[in-house]
Parts: structure tokens; sequence; C-alpha cells
């Protein structure tokens, strides 16, 4: 499964919104989750893709793609 896959999961399971309201170009501001949402997909993501995540540079993100990106380069190093 991709990372885009499995992070659509993730964030519809914690932050309540449907998979189809998630695509790569989805501006993080447009999904309704707040501060402690975000920081349980972060744990999670952590978790289920045994990386870790700057916090300082996840504050960077715009977009789906931002995050899957940055995941997809942690994976890569760690891999």
């Amino acid at each position: 499964m991709s990372t885009l896959d499995e992070l659509k999961k993730i964030v519809t399971r914690i932050a309540h919104c449907g998979a189809d309201e998630i695509e790569l170009d989805t501006a993080l501001k447009d999904i309704k989750a707040d501060s402690l949402h975000w920081v349980q997909i972060v744990i999670a993501a952590e978790e289920l893709f045994n990386i870790e995540i700057d916090i300082e540079k996840m504050k960077e993100f715009l977009t789906i793609r931002d995050m899957v990106s940055y995941i997809d380069s942690l994976k890569v190093v760690k891999g």
C-alpha cells in the first residue's frame, strides 16, 4: 500500500473526515483537524512507518503531498 493510502487511513481515523476528502494536493488547513489531532496523526505515522518526524519540519508543510514526500524520504533513509 502506498504512503498516501496509509496516511489517508490515519488522517481519516483521527480527524474524522472522509478518505475522498484527502488527495495529494489537499491543503492541510482544509482538513478539519485541531492541533491534538495533528500530534496524534504524527505519532501514528511514526509508528506505522517506523520513522521519526521532525515537528518543526511539519510546520512547513502545506499539503498532503508535502507530508507524503517527507515520509517517503525518511523511509528511504531508514530503508
